[in-house]
């Protein structure tokens, strides 16, 4: 996949797919292959397979979240983000991720408490800082 061989990738991982049915690793890139090439329901059933052998995994639910929003799809986006944020001390990134969801469904508020904690964890997230003027110059307008 690092050489840009996004199809030899997939190859390669359905092979070792089918040796290992059991390898989150292999579900994880094979749907990141998919994710590069843009084949997002195929990146979308990678990692809701690997979600089907451990409902628990976090990483699983992040890279699934990431494609449901890239996809649209935000409700699912945040059901994910809200999963890895809950059960665990989520990374900076999910919160992020998640503001954007919100900002995107014109949810301001739920955005800036979303940003608020990723500043907080991580204070040099410079699209976070450009988010959060957007989402609060908009909460305001809305307000008014």
């Amino acid at each position: 996949m690092r050489n840009g061989d996004d199809d030899g990738a997939i190859l390669n991982y359905t092979l070792a797919i089918e040796w290992s049915p059991e390898d989150l690793d292999n579900y994880y890139a094979r749907g990141q292959a998919h994710w590069h090439k843009h084949d997002l329901g195929l990146a979308v059933a990678d990692f809701s397979r690997a979600l089907e052998l451990n409902p628990h995994d976090l990483y699983a639910h992040y890279l699934r979240g990431a494609v449901y929003r890239e996809r649209g799809y935000l409700s699912h986006a945040i059901t994910d983000f809200n999963t890895v944020i809950e059960n665990e001390d989520g990374p900076a990134r999910a919160f992020y991720l998640r503001a954007c969801c919100h900002a995107e469904r014109k949810d301001y508020g739920m955005a800036l408490a979303d940003l608020d904690e990723t500043l907080e964890r991580d204070p040099f997230n410079e699209k976070a800082y450009q988010l959060k003027v957007s989402c609060e110059s908009q909460y305001v307008e809305a307000a008014v």
